[in-house]
């Protein structure tokens, strides 16, 4: 019986080392920082609003002028 609760107990150490992984944390938040930062700037590259230099003219448009009173 002893065996028994002996092999659980290092079984269930042996769990909780692998669930203290750091470097797999620290990985982990650089890359969400990363996503929230590329999220941020195309969030601005999305409202930064040019106005364009040119104008489109209607080539085929019949203007019609105003009657002289």
């Amino acid at each position: 019986m002893n065996d028994l609760n002996d092999k659980l107990e290092e079984r269930w150490q042996q769990r909780r080392k692998k669930g203290y992984n750091w470097t797999r944390l620290i990985v982990l938040v650089v890359i969400l920082i990363a996503v929230i930062y590329g999220m941020n700037m195309l969030k601005k590259m999305g409202t930064n609003t040019i106005e364009p230099m040119a104008e489109v003219q209607d080539s085929t448009a019949v203007i019609i002028p105003e009657p002289n009173p």
